[in-house]
């Protein structure tokens, strides 16, 4: 008799139809080892679910745009689809949607529950530290997208064993941006930026962490030393307008671009000459960096988070500390002023981390290799 396959369940606290980056990971699972079904406990689109196109199951708990802790008929409705549905691992992504999960799952009686932590700081407050302490006796594994994160998921909850926080990585489409038909003079046309001018970018939400005033007073000492550069901003938030404003009040506002959001990011990626992230705080493993790299493109980052783990040397990149102007535009000028070899040395050495250490097929393996040893574990457990 064939072998059962392992039942997996992802849990998302919102569907907000949008496709999310691990959907490779999700998609890509050998579907003769694992069967995957997708719940979220709020549906705040009607957007298709790419999920369900792609031919998965998808559940959607309440129509509610915010959920209290605790909703009591949400957690009963979540149980039964974890029992209908035989799942036999539950990967719960976020604190909202681990809370609901582990105690689902207790209810439904499913052995193996993992919680999947994205970012810097989630154990922020005392309510959270005291929720974990006792949620988190309910999760089996603790999954982090970087070592920075597990060390701080683990300084945060000293109550929660080492061995139980796992850091698998973070991950993209390494192909989506390594390979793309436009030359770099065609991306720079596109933007209406001067073929010969040495372009700076960045893509981030506009938040209070991401230091881009930092940077926009970077670029004004780089723009003094090197006139032909230009600075590209991508993304939007709730900063925008007043990042615009200290633009505006600089000697060299006509050289500094906001394009709002975008869609097309690894042909904006094939614009820049160089990638900078000025970020103070609160990153975890950027996946904007990682992008970049695979792109092709030399990259600056603040020494914050888990930055340092995606650029470990001066050969991939340059990492500066947070919150210094005068370190960051030393760095851009130093970049700016390497040789197209030396540059192209950088590109190929970034590349090659990227699509050996954090591509999706790498993160997968891993992902799978964890799913069929916490299922061999639970099924250990029922003899």
């Amino acid at each position: 008799m064939a072998e059962r396959k392992i039942k997996i369940a992802r849990l998302w606290s919102r569907y907000n139809g949008n496709i999310p980056s691990r959907s490779g990971i999700i998609m890509g699972l050998d579907s003769s080892r694992f069967d995957t079904i997708c719940i979220y406990l709020m549906k705040n689109s009607d957007k298709p679910n790419y999920f369900e196109e792609k031919g998965l199951k998808a559940y959607y708990i309440s129509r509610k745009r915010f959920l209290r802790m605790f909703n009591l008929l949400v957690i009963w409705k979540l149980s039964r689809i974890l029992k209908r549905e035989k799942i036999d691992i539950l990967h719960c992504h976020r604190y909202q949607a681990t809370i609901y999960g582990a105690v689902a799952a207790l209810l439904a009686g499913t052995k193996v529950v993992i919680s999947h932590v994205h970012g810097i700081s989630r154990t922020r407050n005392l309510k959270r530290k005291l929720t974990n302490f006792f949620i988190l006796k309910k999760v089996n594994k603790i999954v982090t997208v970087g070592q920075a994160v597990r060390e701080d998921v683990l300084r945060a909850n000293p109550h929660v064993k080492p061995d139980k926080v796992v850091s698998i990585g973070n991950s993209i489409d390494y192909q989506n941006y390594a390979n793309v038909s436009l030359t770099k003079a065609q991306a720079k046309d596109a933007l209406s930026l001067p073929s010969d001018s040495f372009v700076f970018g960045t893509v981030a939400r506009f938040g209070p962490y991401k230091g881009h005033n930092f940077l926009i007073r970077a670029f004004e000492k780089v723009k003094k030393e090197l006139p032909s550069v230009h600075l590209v901003f991508a993304g939007e938030g709730r900063l925008r307008s007043q990042l615009e404003q200290q633009a505006a009040q600089t000697l060299y506002a006509d050289s500094i671009h906001f394009l709002g959001r975008r869609d097309n990011v690894p042909e904006l990626l094939k614009a820049m000459d160089a990638y900078v992230q000025p970020s103070i705080g609160s990153e975890g493993l950027p996946r904007s960096i990682l992008e970049a790299m695979a792109a092709g493109v030399p990259c600056i980052a603040t020494d914050v988070g888990g930055n340092r783990e995606v650029i470990p040397d001066s050969s991939v990149g340059l990492l500066v500390p947070p919150r210094d102007a005068d370190a960051l535009a030393n760095a851009m000028v130093t970049l700016a002023q390497i040789p197209t070899e030396g540059l192209k040395r950088y590109a190929e050495k970034a590349r090659q981390r990227v699509r050996l250490q954090y591509c999706h097929d790498v993160v997968k393996a891993k992902l799978a290799g964890l799913y069929e040893e916490e299922y061999a574990t639970a099924q250990q457990r029922r003899r």
